[in-house]
Order: C-alpha cells, then structure tokens, then sequence
C-alpha cells in the first residue's frame, strides 16, 4: 500500500496579546450653572474702597458657597429660610440706601444740579460673576452707593455741603454694607463647618469651585482683570 504523502500543515500563527489600555480616570460630574457677568463702573473713593477692602471677594465667595452648603446638606426648608433671611437684609440696605439718594436728588433739583456730576481722577471696574441673587444684591448696593456719593461730593464741591457731613456719610454707608458683607462669612463659615461634621467637605468644595465668584478690578493703573475667588 502506497502511503499517502499529505502536506505538512503550518501551525496556525498565534495572535498578539491585546494591550491593555491605561484606563482614564473617571471625571466627577460637573453641573452646567447659571452665572452672569456684572460690570461695575465705580468712581468715588468709599464706593473703590468696598471693592478693594479684603472682606470683598470672601463676601461674594460666602454668598454662593452658603447656596450650595444649603441644598448639599440641609433640606429645602432650611434652605429657604436662611436665603431669605439674606435677601431681607441685603433688601433692606438697599431701601434706606434708596431713600437717602432720594433725599440728596431733591437737594441737587433744587440747586439746579440734578445734571451734574464731578469727574474722578481714578475710576475703577470691576466685573462680577454673579452666581446667585445674593450676590446681585450686594454688587448693587455699593454701586448704589457710589451714585450717592457722587452725589454728594457735587454738593460738597458747589459748596452746599460742609466736608464733615460728606465723610459721615460715606463712612457710615461703608461701615452699613461691609458690616453685612462680614456677617455673610461668619454665616458662610458656620455652614461649612456644619457639612464638614457630617462628612461633606469634599462635595461642597468641588461644589464652590465650579463657579468663579469674583475677579479683581480692571483699572486704568494696570491692575489685573481677574483671579480666581479661591486663590
């Protein structure tokens, strides 16, 4: 018998092992939040020293942050509360403040100084990202301020208002609204150490730094445009 001659078969040729890829690290979720950009125009110099007083940035930073800390770990009723409480006060600057620039426009009609305002030697702007209405509130308020202000100092240059009264006021006023601008960061800092005792920390921290609250004044002395809140 003729043995039959069969072909020798090539082993079937082993394949690579895959790579494994790296994995990528999981990205915490990011809400998508509202947030507007406030400019605002600022002349006269209490009105500029709000802005650049220290308590300023950390005032806008409390008022978001005091948001987020609520409705991370408080229920919606707390949450309610609190912000109302902020409103109401952040409101009833604002209608003492309204009144009082009242009262000095009826001073400048009757002089017939309604129209005119002095110039500032140096003007400053700032734009604020407003986060939450708090925040729109209390920009308001100082720029309010700076509308009495300039009122005044038109008086005060007319000679129709001595330079004692002046200071008074603008000093009281920017004692007034500093004053609640301080009282947010005590509330803000006692929030905070309430989500810290119930192991929230780390939510809230990645909560606050979605948003940048307030960036530093532009001004023609070349000062910078923005910074972050947190720095």
């Amino acid at each position: 018998m003729t043995e039959a001659l069969t072909a020798p078969t090539d082993p079937k040729p082993t394949e690579p092992a895959a790579k494994k890829l790296p994995s990528r690290p999981r990205q915490p979720y990011r809400h998508s939040r509202p947030v507007f950009d406030l400019t605002l125009q600022v002349q006269s110099e209490y009105a500029r020293r709000l802005l650049r007083d220290r308590e300023f940035r950390p005032a806008m930073h409390a008022l978001y942050g005091i948001e987020v800390i609520l409705h991370l770990v408080g229920d919606d009723d707390d949450a309610e509360q609190v912000e109302t409480l902020i409103r109401e006060r952040l409101e009833g600057l604002a209608d003492e403040l309204q009144r009082e620039i009242a009262r000095m426009q009826v001073l400048l009609a009757d002089r017939g100084l309604d129209k005119t305002r002095p110039r500032y030697t140096h003007p400053i702007t700032v734009t604020v990202h407003v986060a939450s209405p708090a925040i729109a509130l209390y920009a308001n308020l100082i720029q309010e301020l700076d509308r009495l202000l300039m009122g005044l100092d038109t008086l005060w240059l007319s000679g129709l208002l001595a330079s004692k009264e002046r200071l008074a006021v603008a000093i009281r006023w920017r004692n007034r609204i500093g004053g609640a601008g301080q009282e947010f960061i005590g509330l803000h800092r006692r929030a905070y150490a309430a989500a810290e005792r119930r192991g929230q920390r780390a939510a809230v921290d990645e909560a606050e730094r979605e948003v940048v609250s307030v960036p530093e004044e532009a001004s023609s002395e070349g000062e910078p445009t923005s910074r972050d809140a947190h720095d």
